[in-house]
């Protein structure tokens, strides 16, 4: 026998003809709202006080009450060059005075740059460290634990940039002038870092000076050295060729055989003469009129010989004295040229001694008397204009990108 499946109550009311009531749903329970959403602020007001007013008022609060007082040394410099210093002539002369006058920067202007340069990098810090311990100074008991620095041991590359925060070096393209400010937390340390970061500045511009003078001084010796070798290279190929000639002077034995050639010609004329006297009223065959015949004859071989020696042959007088000559110029040439080199060589050492670049202090480092940083009230007030701005533009884009949503 099957059991028959239970009658629902709903059933049960439909088969007894009587309308059962509906079941009434539950309400459901309403989502808790976070935090945020209860205090999200309904308007623009609400909005400006929690994104600028706020912070505003965080940060003043803190430049006002926590922040510590920081004290700035301040110092100027002013590196300078003597005018044709980098050169002693020649090429770096001719390009001086072409820089010159095509308005090219004032003498020490790049060294200038290379101080700035200096001061702004980590071989300043490795300098400073030497001399001080800045970690100590900028971990004063006196710092707050915002701005000081963080690290008792910091490595090379944050104490670099914590340096740079509390380090400026500025250079005024016109006048010339570095302008080196430092901050510290006790005046007597900012003013000990600033004059520290000077010396070390001069003793780089006294290293540019000497390097510069080394320079001039080893071309110099360089030229010397090349022009005494060759006047001795000049020299010896002279002496060479008197020992291969047997002689002192080609031209003394040019002027010689000229000589010798005139007297024989001179000689073979008054024979001729003679010759021509004695033909009037003697004969042919007489022993006077053929001593004369032979003595024309070898007055004329005489000559001839002379001759044929000083123009023809290798080893002519025209080509010798022609090759004396050529070493002769050679070595003029050479002994001008070194002593050339030698005066500026005496010039460029003179020059060396003076100081090619120097370091004047405009204005030393002084010691401050008051704390000048932090800035509260200019800091605060920027931090509210600037946000303001911000939240002006942010709650216009918003209200723009609603409108076309819209």
């Amino acid at each position: 026998m099957k059991l028959s499946p239970p009658i629902r109550p709903s059933e049960a009311a439909t088969t007894s003809g009587v309308d059962a009531p509906l079941p009434q749903a539950r309400p459901r329970p309403r989502p808790r709202r976070s935090l945020f959403a209860r205090l999200r602020p309904k308007s623009a007001l609400g909005w400006y006080v929690l994104l600028v007013l706020l912070p505003t008022a965080i940060v003043g609060a803190y430049y006002m009450t926590y922040a510590a007082d920081m004290y700035e040394a301040e110092a100027r410099i002013l590196v300078r060059g003597r005018p044709g210093a980098s050169g002693g002539g020649g090429a770096a002369g001719i390009a001086s005075i072409l820089g010159a006058s095509a308005g090219a920067v004032r003498p020490g202007a790049e060294e200038a740059q290379a101080v700035r340069s200096f001061v702004d990098s980590r071989d300043a810090v490795d300098g400073l460290s030497q001399r001080f311990n800045l970690a100590e100074i900028w971990r004063r008991p006196e710092a707050d634990r915002v701005s000081r620095l963080w690290y008792e041991d910091p490595e090379a590359e944050r104490l670099l940039r914590y340096y740079r925060r509390r380090v400026s070096v500025e250079y005024d393209l016109e006048t010339g002038i570095i302008t080196l400010k430092v901050l510290a937390y006790r005046p007597e340390d900012a003013q000990a870092l600033a004059e520290a970061l000077l010396a070390l500045s001069e003793d780089l511009v006294n290293r540019f000076s000497a390097r510069t003078s080394q320079d001039t001084l080893r071309v110099g010796r360089e030229e010397v050295q090349i022009a005494e070798q060759r006047v001795l290279s000049a020299r010896a190929a002279v002496t060479a060729f008197r020992e291969r000639e047997q002689t002192l002077d080609p031209t003394a034995s040019v002027g010689s055989a000229v000589q010798t050639i005139g007297r024989l010609e001179a000689a073979l004329s008054a024979a001729r003469t003679e010759l021509q006297e004695k033909q009037a009223f003697m004969r042919r065959d007489n022993p006077q009129v053929q001593v004369l015949n032979n003595r024309i004859a070898a007055l004329q071989a005489q000559i001839a010989t002379e001759r044929q020696r000083r123009t023809s042959g290798d080893e002519t007088l025209t080509q010798q004295l022609s090759g004396y000559e050529r070493l002769q110029l050679e070595r003029e040439f050479a002994e001008r040229v070194y002593a050339s080199a030698i005066g500026s060589m005496e010039a460029a050492r003179a020059d060396a001694q003076r100081q090619q670049v120097f370091l004047m202090r405009v204005v030393e480092p002084n010691m401050p008397e008051r704390a000048t940083f932090p800035k509260a009230m200019f800091n605060t007030i920027t931090l509210l204009v600037a946000l303001t701005v911000l939240f002006a533009i942010g709650w216009l884009v918003l209200a723009g990108a609603r409108e076309h949503a819209s």
